[in-house]
């Protein structure tokens, strides 16, 4: 006769299939997890951020209720506290809205504990609280840490140059925020006769966007910063970054490699076109080639006749013939009108008829 001997738990006496405790007595023994019955989770009420302890997190949700589930599960994950005797916990969770502001969330933890297998299962209550976060605060209070000046060298900065100078704002605005920097916004924008003035958010964004405008456009940043406080015994500055747009714009006429050059761009190097030989050339900002005339002040004459080399004009204050020599760019017929600059130099064709750009 064959005998088989039982196993029993030594905890509660009852038959068993593994030795140790039972199944019950061992799920007894052990708490898998903790977490709060009830909890709440803090959201913006007006924009997609949310609170997790003290720190506020941005997101590109777009409806409350997307929010408020991202919020919870974040806030959750992070309360969960595992038995450390839990080997390789697994944690699943899911939330579904009782009320408008309320969630019921399940929780299942899944793991081993001395090679045996658990699962435990709880409800959590989650309350949503709306409140304003730091950054809109700030937005809503006019908070700015940094003024960026745009002004132009000795005129105005045209109303095409602003426009381009925001539309590069704008553009590192998005990459700034994109990179994790939440105050990189707009507070104010003061338009003043002599130029505009950004009030930002952020320092960063701030020297960011001055540095874009300058390689765009060319000119010069001077930085200078301010002390308006303190917090934690560091000082608090307050940046203005000056930038000074160059005074040369396009359809200016300078002295360029001891020629005249029509200016075609403005960056970190002025480029045109020389008004004698026609080929393009170009200098580094820096140099600041002297401002002769402007495209604008050209006048119209008739060509009279031309050959390879040179051209004939009339004078068109005087009519008398002039002969120039033949630029690259000049592609008219005789008879036919051209536009001429009168300076102190001389007479010069410009390019095209134009009158390059204001």
């Amino acid at each position: 006769m064959v005998t088989t001997s039982s196993l029993f738990c030594p905890r509660c006496g009852k038959e068993t299939q593994q030795e140790g405790l039972c199944q019950a007595c061992f799920a007894d023994k052990y708490v898998v997890f903790e977490v709060p019955q009830v909890t709440e989770v803090v959201i913006c009420a007006k924009c997609p951020a949310y609170k997790v302890g003290e720190r506020w997190v941005l997101t590109k949700l777009n409806t409350f209720e997307e929010l408020a589930k991202k919020a919870t599960s974040k806030n959750l994950r992070l309360m969960i506290k595992v038995n450390k005797d839990v080997k390789e916990p697994a944690i699943l969770l899911t939330s579904e809205f009782t009320n408008p502001f309320i969630l019921k969330s399940h929780i299942i933890v899944e793991g081993t504990i001395e090679g045996r297998p658990v699962k435990t299962e709880a409800d959590v209550e989650v309350r949503i609280r709306k409140e304003t976060c730091d950054i809109c605060s700030r937005i809503a209070g006019g908070y700015y840490e940094a003024i960026i000046q745009i002004r132009a060298s000795g005129r105005l900065p045209t109303k095409k140059e602003l426009q381009r100078c925001m539309k590069i704002a704008d553009d590192n605005m998005v990459r700034a925020e994109k990179a994790g920097d939440r105050l990189a916004f707009v507070s104010d924008i003061m338009e003043l006769p002599e130029g505009t003035d950004i009030y930002m958010g952020s320092t960063a964004a701030a020297r960011q966007i001055s540095r874009a405008i300058v390689n765009d456009m060319g000119g010069t940043i001077l930085e200078s910063p301010k002390l308006v406080g303190e917090k934690e015994g560091k000082g608090l500055y307050r940046v203005t970054f000056a930038v000074r747009l160059p005074g040369i714009v396009p359809g200016d006429i300078v002295r360029m490699h001891n020629s005249l050059v029509i200016v075609e761009k403005v960056g970190r190097r002025i480029s045109g076109t020389d008004l004698v030989t026609g080929f393009s050339t170009s200098i580094e900002a820096e140099e600041e080639p002297a401002k002769i005339a402007s495209a604008s002040e050209g006048v119209s004459t008739v060509l009279v006749s031309g050959d390879s080399n040179s051209v004939q004009i009339l004078d068109p204050d005087t009519y008398v013939p002039l002969t120039l020599r033949k630029p690259a760019f000049l592609n008219k017929q005789p008879g036919e009108d051209v536009r001429v600059i009168k300076t102190n130099e001389g007479v010069f064709l410009l390019p095209g008829g134009g009158r390059g750009e204001e």
